[in-house]
């Protein structure tokens, strides 16, 4: 009987990405449902940047990023460990207000109205002529979840990713490493190696 041990590791933040480009493909050829689609590839799209952040983390600084409870304050929570990799980086926290940093943030609000999701009640008055039927549809996550804000969400995360990612890539603890990959979302899903022995 032979005895292998394998070693290796999962590159998350693609496997997410690939499903937030399956998503986005599948609410254009089939629009009709759309919706579902694209808020599926909106909040994959967030998680992609969290697990990328948790990859690029651990590559620049395997000492904190061992343990997520090593985080305090100011460095707590996703805006703290955004901020880490932001100095990690050198990078200049960019304008809230402005794309792509902006789409990150109202994803973060459509993520967290779903990971607490409750009934969302609304009330409202709508003026129309008597021949005329008021839809009484109301879009759910506050109206959050439409194709362009999608559209915003894979273009915006990939390019915020890829900002990142070039500025990691002068570092030098991931300059000479292959597995960080020419590209943050490449197409490298997972890496292993194995050694075989007897086992007696």
């Amino acid at each position: 009987m032979d005895r292998t041990a394998i070693e290796g590791e999962i590159f998350i933040h693609r496997e997410l990405w690939t499903v937030v480009s399956r998503q986005i493909e599948n609410a254009t050829k089939n629009p009709q449902g759309a919706f579902y689609d694209h808020l599926a590839a909106m909040v994959f799209a967030f998680h992609t940047l969290e697990a990328y952040l948790n990859f690029v983390g651990d590559r620049l600084a395997p000492s904190i990023w061992q343990d997520e409870r090593n985080f305090k304050y100011p460095y707590s929570g996703f805006a703290g460990k955004l901020k880490k990799i932001l100095e990690l980086c050198s990078i200049t926290e960019p304008d809230r207000s402005k794309r792509p940093y902006s789409t990150i943030w109202r994803l973060k609000d459509l993520r967290d109205l779903i990971a607490h999701g409750k009934p969302e009640k609304f009330s409202d008055i709508v003026d129309h002529s008597p021949d005329e039927e008021p839809s009484l549809y109301k879009e759910p996550f506050n109206g959050l979840v439409t194709h362009e804000n999608a559209c915003y969400a894979v273009e915006d995360i990939k390019s915020f990713i890829d900002m990142i990612h070039s500025a990691a890539k002068a570092k030098p603890l991931v300059n000479n490493d292959i597995l960080f990959g020419a590209e943050a979302l490449g197409t490298i899903l997972q890496h292993s190696t194995g050694a075989t022995r007897p086992c007696n």
